[in-house]
């Protein structure tokens, strides 16, 4: 499974020692890869005393279904009471090679409908993006074909 590591701190730099964190990452629903079912039963990760932490976890490229992760993170107050962060509209999509959770983790763009106008086409792109086959900087290259191609993950 691909590793997603990271760190987790509080404002001041500290890492909520004595505070039992737990980071909880939740796939946004069922999904499934050849011959595997996925179930949205969160995968729970203890940072060590420093912050770090290492989450394996699925990738979700290969899911048959769009996916994601969200993420939770919950540590005990001074009472001694949990208390949960959680970041409903963001997103942490893993590829097959996994990554730095910080390069993973974010908000979905909120144009659904997405353009690139370049040479070459994107990499990675999310659901719904197109790709003008032109360069920007320059009207006149030779290069430039004027072709629209919709992109898909396959």
């Amino acid at each position: 499974m691909p590793a997603v590591p990271g760190n987790l701190t509080e404002v001041n730099f500290g890492h909520l020692v004595g505070k039992a964190p737990e980071i909880l990452f939740t796939l946004n629903a069922p999904n499934a890869k050849p011959g595997v079912m996925i179930p949205t039963e969160p995968v729970s990760v203890a940072p060590a005393a420093d912050g770090s932490f290492t989450a394996n976890l699925q990738s979700t490229e290969d899911m048959m279904d769009d996916a994601w992760y969200t993420v939770s993170i919950k540590w005990l107050d001074s009472p001694g009471k949990y208390v949960k962060a959680d970041w409903p509209d963001w997103q942490l999509r893993v590829p097959l090679g996994g990554g730095t959770f910080s390069d993973l983790f974010g908000r979905p763009p909120k144009n659904s409908l997405m353009f690139y106008v370049s040479l070459s086409p994107p990499t990675s792109v999310p659901k719904g993006t197109w790709w003008l086959e032109d360069d920007p900087t320059d009207p006149e290259n030779p290069l430039n074909t004027g072709n629209l191609h919709q992109l898909r993950k396959v």
